[in-house]
């Protein structure tokens, strides 16, 4: 396994436990401390994209056809798009199991670091497909998850069989269309001949987003 080289923000860890601006006692430092360093030891972070030529939101050469209003305004004048997928790998679910049965308040601190983490894996992996198309004079977008929006998030299935995501990093679906590993994320980006602007970051990227207290209040956490 290469070489853990990976910075676990403990700010973001304590945005996704839900802090707001509260005193963070020794424990809760300590905890996450802790289960940040557990990660660590056993994350392995990959990812994988390809590159898709466009027709309108249907991938040129597939039987994908992206539907919605939000990914068609996401992908508006995009000359190709990047399916990437990005993964934590099975050992933090079976960690996460573990703690569960044993911690529910390390489980939960492990649970935010791993969301900081795979975030961060995915930030990794955009800013080398944005490096990739540079020469091309190619400027990405954000990245748009399926369930995100009005695209559905039976979208999953195809977006992980055109750049091959189970055979390169064993993520598989369950019937509600979840990812296996639970810490893996799915998006599509878009490829433009001019620069997009405050588009990288969101709730469109987060991992957190199906049940974030901030979202249901209306806000965003940053």
């Amino acid at each position: 396994m290469p070489a853990f080289d990976y910075e676990i923000d403990t700010d973001e860890t304590l945005r996704y436990l839900g802090y707001r601006g509260q005193e963070l006692t020794e424990d809760v430092r300590n905890r996450i401390g802790s289960m940040t360093e557990l990660l660590k030891r056993i994350a392995a972070p990959a990812w994988t994209w390809g590159v898709f030529e466009l027709d309108g939101t249907r991938l040129s050469g597939t039987e994908l056809e992206l539907e919605g209003d939000s990914i068609k305004r996401h992908l508006d004048g995009a000359e190709k798009c990047v399916l990437m997928a990005a993964t934590l790998g099975h050992s933090c679910d079976r960690e996460a199991m573990r703690l569960e049965a044993k911690s529910l308040a390390d489980a939960v601190c492990f649970n935010a670091a791993s969301v900081a983490l795979i975030e961060a894996v995915s930030d990794r992996c955009q800013r080398e497909i944005g490096a990739s198309f540079k020469a091309e004079g190619l400027h990405i977008n954000g990245r748009f998850s399926p369930g995100y929006g009005d695209l559905p998030l039976t979208a999953q299935a195809s977006l992980i069989r055109l750049i091959g995501a189970e055979e390169r990093l064993g993520i598989t679906l369950t019937d509600g269309c979840l990812m296996l590993p639970r810490k893996s994320v799915t998006a599509i980006i878009g490829l433009f001949k001019t620069e997009k602007v405050g588009e990288t970051r969101g709730c469109a990227v987060c991992g957190m987003r199906e049940f974030c207290e901030y979202r249901k209040a209306g806000v965003r956490c940053g």
